[in-house]
This record gives structure tokens, C-alpha cells and sequence, in this order.
């Protein structure tokens, strides 16, 4: 069978003849950039070829350069004997940001965990899943009731429970237990909302000083883990690192695809547990904590992902009528899913009110505090789905904008994720045109994130660079605005400054991508208002959660027509959201029932068949929009710089 050797790594791998690149790549646990799945549509996961015989298909994808230069895709290319291929730094995601302790450069001001908490009220109430003394007289003559009643007595007298029950692997484990610990054990006691209290395992002694949860935030791009303090409330240690789902698919539907496969439902389940274990140990390990000492796992994804990390087909959520296989998952041992912890470790994940509307979005309402406020509050999540819940703690509505993987660089020509070398925010002379910008990690560039590219066509637009259609004005006189291989097209770096030494240019291509992602989330906004005969001016706060939202600048996201003109003193910014509620989740029973509470107040308008949602988005497709009333502001800056453009 032909060996394929992966160079700089000088990881090798055996494949069968016939066997294409891409998926030679994932076999030696190799990640490519592959936002289409392997389908050769998206142009990223770029291989070069050093030795051996491959036959390489042609795609409109490759430019002739990069065809000149030995360039070839991954997806298109099939392995024919033994092969050595390089991968070249463009065609890597690189390391999360996050990861790294956050080197990129935040544009707006996310609430402090102190901030955020105090939006809520004070809850005093113990955490769902916790350890619980339990001190007993041994049994003598005189008094010889069995074991487990006598720990029911323990912790009725101690801690107030009544009528526990004892699950059966601890009823096993109950008397060795016991007696090792000389009559003192730690039981491990959750207290869900809608059972009995049960326990779901003893250690020996008293080992209460030792209790952590583990918070996770599964996302389609990135997955995120903090380790909980369960006795001070504090995290003390967080991960993060791209999900590695991401090398069969950047978007849900490029992976619902794949798990539609013969062997892919356990695949992608595999590959995001392996995410999560892997963040888990190395945040145990900063936190000085054990995974025997972590009773609870409190998971939030969005419907697609969590149904692809309890290993639950998402098949059907694909098409309509849009069916999960369930919105409320029951309470789990962690070691079925194959998380490090204890044979007591348990695991809970966020109910999903329906199948585009997840978990994440349920603990980002939570941890935004809005099922406890008065005020009329917007929250918006914006990804590669844009999540959007209206409401307050009276009523929610609430819907989901497929925005595509626009924001996270895909679909983009010079597209990329949020890593070292990505263009993140950009800005553009009036009179020149000439572009100044910043790259993560102060790298030299390879490509353009998404807030690089949300910062580049407001900038134009702005400038008067680019009309309201999201066209090119090709009148200009200027060396940055040009026509390419791709069509009209904007200079944002030469070759000669570049990590790979070609131009990284923004194409009307990637402008109507964005125009389209916009158009959405606007649309989406727009809907929920109208299905409670409100105005956008009565909205009191907007919440932007998401980690990409740090990162946007609030002025050019409203220049574009993404989020509406109103006060900027309105908008906050939360950050992580989901992993902040699934956090306080895991420190209060309280706040649990209030997110179960939560998800069922949602009412859900599935956008596909309002009536409305396509005359709002037809509306939206236009900079910043074909009613420029509602932008006033984003009209006087354009027209002020405008005037300042370069004579043609």
C-alpha cells in the first residue's frame, strides 16, 4: 500500500491506492483547512507536491500561479504509489487565539466575569451535581440497618436532603467505601430539577475540599473548556483550540453531510471528544486539579454539534421540516462518552429548543441575565449561524440566520480563520485608498479573518471605493483598485509583504458573500420586531456575544447594515457567552432551572418559511441598507468621507 509522508511534520501514514490527499491528511491526524468537506469548492486545503506519482484533477479553485508553482488540492488529488507531499502554512488554521492567552487585538471592551455575574440576581442555592459529607455511626448489635439508609440518614441530617436515591454502580461500591473511610464518606449527590435527588457514587473520607466542574462550549470553529472551583465559584483554569471536526467541514451542513457516511456519525463524534479531552486535561492540569475530583460536565453547542457529541444523528435537521432527534438530553456518566473523570463524573447537556437554535444560545440568554430583566434586550450571536432572541423576562422569540462561514474566512478567496498571520482589522485612506492593517500575532499576513474582512468592505464602502450594491468603482485612479484573474478587485497586501509572496486581494465575490451574511442576521432582526409590532428603537440593550464579537468594531458593523443604528452607550459585549453560562450553570441549581426554564419560553420562528424574512432580506442587500433612514449616522460619515476621495 502507498505511504504518504506529510512534510515539514515528517508524518507518515499507509493508505489504500486511490486514496486522495485530504483524507490521507486526516488519517495522520493532520489538519487542512476544509471548509467544503472535501468537495473542492472552497480552494483552501493547498498541498504541494515533492515526490511520487498523484493524479491531480483541475479546478477553477487553483490559480495559475499557484498551478505554475506545483500547487495542488488536497480533495482533487489521488495518491498512486508512495507519495511526499509538503503543506504549505496558508493551508493550516493555526492555534486558536484563545488558546494562546488571547493574542489578538479586542476592539471592544467584554464585561468582566465580576460584570457579568452582577447582571444577575444573587442565587445561594448549591450546585446541581456536588459532594456532600456524610458522617455515620458504624453498625453495632444494637444497631445493624443497612448501609445505604444510613447514608440517606447522613445526608438528610447534614445537608437536608430527603428521599436520595443510590444509583446501583454506588450501591456496589457503598460497603468497601464505608468502611474504608471508617464510616465517613464523600457522596457525589446531583439535585436535578426534575428528579429525586440521587447519588452517583462515594469516595472514602472527606475529599469535599476537592470539587470541580468542567464548563464547555462546543462551537462549530473553536471548542472551549473552563475548569469550575466548585467551593469559591471561580474558574480556575480555561483552554481552548479549534474543533476538530473542522478537517471534514467548516459549516453544520458540510458535516451533517459527513456524518450521513458509512462510519461518520462516530467519526465526528470521536473528533470533538477527543477536542474536549484534550482541552480538559491540559485545563486540569493549570487548574492543579484532578480529573477524579471533577463531578459534572455542563456542555452547550449549538443543536448540531451537541447531537454530534452525544453521537445522535443530525441527519434530519438538514432538511424540512428541520426534526432533531431530541431538544432535552438526559443526564450522563461521563465516561460513556469517553471524557476524562471519575466513574462518578457526571455530564449534563444544555436542553436545544429546536434545530437551529441550541444550547449555546440558551446559556448566553442565561448569562446575559435577561430571563431576570424588565429591559427589552436584542441579544445576537454572531457565526457562522447568526442566533438571534428578543425579549425579556416575560417572553422570548427568538430565530436563526444561516450567515454561512463568511465570518470565519471561508468562502473568502484569501479567507482564513482567526490565526497568526490573519489580516483582523484594516483601514483605508480616503484620498489614496491606500489600506494600513493589523495582522494577528503581528505575523507577517496570509490571509483575512472575518474581522479583517468586515473592516475592509466598510472601509471602502465608506470611501466610496465600493457603491451600494457592494460593487467596485473601477473609475477610480488608484494601484489598489484593479481588475484580476477574479474580476474587480482591492490590493489590501502585495506578494512582497506577504507570508506566501502572493497579493491577498478582496474580490466583489468575497463582498457579496459578506453583503449576503449581513443581509441575514439584518433580516432575522428585523422579523423578530415585526412579530411583536415593536420598533427598533424600543430595543433598551443589545447584547453581542460570541468571541468574534470582541473583535468587530461597532461603527463599521452598523456602516454595513449588520446590526441597527442605535446608541452605542445600548451595546454590550459578553464575549464567550455560552461557556459563561454553562459555567454559572455548574455553581447553582438555581440558574440550571432558569436555563431549563429559558429554553422553554423560546418561541422559535423558523425563518425558512416566514413571509416576511425575504422581503427583509431582499431589503438588507444593499450598503447598509435600501432604507437609509434607519442608518442617519453611517450616511453623514460616507458622505463626509466621500467628499474627501481622490478626483477621478
Amino acid at each position: 500500500m502507498p505511504i504518504v509522508t506529510f512534510m515539514p511534520d515528517e508524518r507518515s501514514v499507509e493508505v489504500a491506492d486511490g486514496e486522495n490527499l485530504l483524507r490521507a491528511a486526516l488519517l495522520a491526524d493532520i489538519v487542512v483547512h476544509a471548509s467544503c468537506g472535501g468537495a473542492g469548492t472552497c480552494g483552501k486545503c493547498l498541498m504541494v507536491i515533492e515526490g511520487g506519482e498523484v493524479t491531480a484533477l483541475p479546478s477553477p479553485r487553483l490559480t495559475a500561479e499557484q498551478a505554475e508553482r506545483g500547487y495542488v488540492l488536497g480533495c482533487k488529488t489521488t495518491v498512486h504509489g508512495d507519495v511526499t507531499v509538503r503543506i504549505p502554512e496558508e493551508s493550516r488554521p493555526g492555534q486558536a487565539p484563545a488558546a494562546k492567552g488571547g493574542t489578538r487585538r479586542a476592539v471592544n471592551p467584554v464585561l468582566s466575569r465580576q460584570e457579568r455575574v452582577a447582571r444577575l440576581p444573587r442565587h445561594t442555592s448549591p450546585p446541581p451535581v456536588a459532594k456532600r459529607l456524610v458522617r455515620m455511626m458504624p453498625p453495632d448489635a444494637t444497631d445493624n440497618i443497612n448501609d445505604a439508609s444510613r447514608v440517606k440518614l447522613g445526608l438528610k441530617r447534614g445537608h437536608g436532603i430527603r428521599d436520595a436515591t443510590i444509583s446501583l454502580p454506588a450501591l456496589r461500591e457503598l460497603p468497601t467505601v464505608a468502611r474504608e473511610g471508617n464510616w465517613v464518606v464523600t457522596a457525589v449527590a446531583a439535585e436535578p430539577c426534575d428528579t429525586m435527588p440521587c447519588v452517583s457514587g462515594f469516595q472514602p473520607g472527606d475529599t469535599t475540599d476537592r470539587q470541580f466542574a468542567v464548563a464547555v462550549d462546543i462551537g462549530t470553529t473553536t471548542v472551549e473548556v473552563a475548569v469550575v472551583d466548585l467551593n469559591t465559584g471561580r474558574i480556575v483554569g480555561q483552554q481552548a483550540d479549534y474543533n476538530a471536526q473542522s478537517r471534514l467541514g467548516d459549516d453544520v451542513i458540510s458535516r451533517i453531510v459527513a456524518s450521513t457516511k458509512p462510519g461518520g456519525l462516530d467519526q465526528l463524534r470521536d473528533l470533538v471528544v477527543s477536542s474536549v479531552s484534550t482541552l480538559t486535561v491540559a485545563a486540569l492540569e493549570q487548574a492543579k486539579a484532578d480529573a477524579e475530583d471533577v463531578v459534572c460536565y455542563y456542555v452547550a453547542g449549538n443543536t448540531v454539534m451537541t447531537h454530534l457529541f452525544l453521537g445522535i444523528t443530525p441527519e434530519n435537521i438538514r432538511s424540512g421540516p428541520y426534526v432533531p432527534v431530541a431538544s432535552a438530553f438526559p443526564w450522563m456518566r461521563a465516561n460513556e462518552i469517553g471524557l476524562p473523570g471519575g466513574r462518578t463524573t457526571r455530564l449534563y447537556a444544555m436542553p436545544c429548543p429546536a434545530s437551529w437554535l441550541g444550547g449555546d444560545v440558551v446559556a448566553g440568554v442565561t448569562a446575559a441575565g435577561i430571563p431576570w430583566s424588565e429591559k427589552l434586550t436584542l441579544f445576537i450571536d454572531i457565526g457562522t449561524n447568526g442566533e438571534i432572541v428578543l425579549g425579556n423576562s416575560e417572553w422570548l422569540v427568538s430565530a436563526s440566520c444561516s450567515a454561512g462561514p463568511t465570518f470565519e474566512g471561508g468562502g473568502v478567496l484569501h479567507g482564513m480563520r482567526a490565526a497568526d498571520g490573519a489580516i483582523e482589522q484594516v483601514r483605508v485612506d480616503a484620498n489614496t485608498l491606500e489600506p494600513s492593517f493589523l495582522t494577528i500575532g503581528a505575523s507577517k499576513p496570509k490571509g483575512i479573518c472575518g474581522s479583517g474582512l468586515i473592516d475592509c468592505v466598510s472601509e471602502l464602502f465608506l470611501c466610496g471605493a465600493i457603491d451600494r450594491s457592494g460593487k467596485f468603482d473601477m473609475d477610480i485612479e488608484s494601484p489598489y483598485v484593479r481588475r484580476g484573474e477574479h474580476g474587480p478587485e482591492y490590493v489590501i497586501v502585495t506578494g512582497s509583504s506577504t507570508a506566501h509572496g502572493r497579493d491577498i486581494v478582496l474580490t466583489e465575490t468575497d463582498v457579496d458573500a459578506l453583503m449576503r451574511a449581513k443581509a441575514a442576521i439584518y433580516a432575522g432582526i428585523n422579523v423578530l420586531i415585526e412579530s411583536l409590532d415593536a420598533n427598533i428603537d424600543d430595543i433598551d440593550e443589545v447584547v453581542i456575544a460570541g468571541g468574534f464579537g470582541r473583535y468587530l468594531d461597532l461603527e463599521r458593523i452598523m456602516a454595513l447594515g449588520m446590526v441597527p443604528e442605535l446608541p452605542t452607550n445600548r451595546f454590550i459585549f459578553l464575549g464567550n457567552s455560552s461557556l459563561l453560562g454553562a459555567s454559572l450553570v455548574s455553581t447553582s441549581r438555581e440558574v440550571l432551572r432558569t436555563a431549563r426554564r429559558t429554553a422553554e419560553m423560546m418561541t422559535y420562528l423558523e425563518l425558512s418559511v416566514n413571509a416576511g424574512f425575504m422581503d427583509n432580506y431582499i431589503s438588507a442587500l444593499f450598503f447598509p441598507h435600501t432604507d437609509y433612514t434607519q442608518f442617519p449616522r453611517t450616511e453623514a460619515l460616507r458622505s463626509e468621507r466621500t467628499r474627501a476621495k481622490a478626483v477621478k
